[in-house]
């Protein structure tokens, strides 16, 4: 009996193992894992922003087999994201690590419990960049001289906005990168810690322990940072805590879920947050989204190597450097479409008397990018409205 179930235990983590390892060939950004006792068990991976079933998985190991060990493979992902196997009435979160072909790659656990059985969700975290350079994530030259501008700020609070799986993370990374020259330090606060990066100090968030985001940004400012970094805003006591400390002499960046870089004050308010602090504080948002990139060898036919004319994703994205004529418009209580056209007169003002500008919106950037063949320009306009 010993001998069999440490049989079944290879076997399990042999399924595992393939099932990472077909997310990572195959490019894919997640991998949901479903175990429904009325409707089986479901393997998708998220690519190009699409949830499909790999060919490949069921031509390495027979989806049945699957199905017979799909309870103690959420098992075994449970035991490698250091999560509690009992638990199976509340949801977790964890990581891990795995290695293939001498390169690391780190994965990001959400389980949860489902009425009828249990779902986990596996979010590979940049297997498929060689960098994470701002261009390389698909930046603008005009939007990255806008964000350069914003960094070199002492001060202040910068916000990276958008839905989930919209790339905030990565931007965030990307952003840190650009200002760790080793001569500020930089603290982060991250739930969790996802990917190391040299020459920074990163502390991670524990609730269990009543290390939580307040307890650690409260500590952080203690210990004498230039550089503050807050993987997400998501409560009134993290979001008043970050804009006090940009008010007194720190550089704080985080991400915020919100549709666009205008509807981020609106969320800062209905977080609590006076409406005088944040124009006092805020420096600068960037607004983003994940689109299909138009298939470079076919020019967006569609051919073998892709997926009806698409290839990868590349990011949208626009820009809000606040000045004083910025925060004007801003004080202002409708922050919808009249904002936004008034935020576009100012950069034509700017324009006509040679300086520069201040907000990029998604529809600039997108107009840009299908001007430089990056996109279809029938694909994507839902992110304009």
């Amino acid at each position: 009996m010993e001998n069999k179930n440490n049989i079944i235990s290879k076997s399990v983590i042999s399924y595992v193992n393939e099932i990472l390892k077909i997310g990572i060939f195959e490019n894919a950004s997640d991998i949901h894992i479903k175990y429904d006792n009325v409707e089986g068990m479901e393997i998708k991976y998220r690519k190009d922003g699409y949830l499909i079933e790999s060919s490949n998985l069921y031509k390495n190991i027979n989806k049945n087999l699957l199905e017979k060990n799909i309870v103690e493979i959420i098992s075994r992902i449970k035991i490698l994201s250091q999560m509690n196997v009992a638990e199976k009435r509340k949801p977790q979160d964890g990581s891990f690590s795995i290695s293939l072909k001498d390169k690391r790659y780190d994965i990001r656990a959400a389980y949860m419990p489902t009425f009828y059985g249990e779902s986990i969700v596996l979010r590979i975290l940049e297997n498929y960049l060689d960098n994470v350079k701002l261009e390389t994530l698909g930046f603008l030259p005009e939007s990255i001289k806008l964000l350069k501008k914003i960094l070199k700020r002492k001060h202040g609070l910068v916000l990276v906005s958008g839905p989930t799986g919209s790339g905030k993370s990565t931007t965030l990374q990307s952003m840190i990168n650009k200002i760790n020259d080793g001569k500020r330090k930089i603290i982060t606060v991250e739930d969790p810690v996802e990917i190391k990066i040299n020459g920074i100090v990163q502390v991670q968030i524990n609730n269990e322990i009543g290390v939580t985001f307040s307890e650690i940004l409260k500590a952080t400012l203690r210990n004498d940072p230039d550089v503050i970094v807050i993987s997400e805003i998501r409560d009134e006591v993290t979001a008043e805590i970050a804009v006090r400390a940009a008010l007194t002499g720190h550089l704080v960046i985080s991400t915020i879920h919100t549709n666009d870089a205008v509807s981020t004050i609106v969320r800062l308010v209905d977080m609590g947050i006076p409406k005088y602090l944040i124009l006092d504080s805020l420096i600068g948002v960037v607004g983003q989204r994940l689109v299909q990139k138009k298939c470079q060898k076919c020019g967006g036919i569609g051919c073998g190597g892709c997926n009806n004319g698409h290839s990868g994703r590349i990011s949208i994205n626009e820009v809000l450097l606040i000045n004083d004529g910025v925060k004007d418009i801003l004080k202002n209580n409708n922050l919808g479409i009249e904002c936004k056209n008034k935020l576009r007169e100012l950069n034509e003002k700017n324009n006509l008397n040679n300086f520069e500008k201040c907000f990029i919106n998604f529809y600039e950037d997108m107009k840009n990018k299908i001007e430089k063949n990056l996109i279809l320009e029938t694909d994507n306009l839902d992110i304009l409205f």
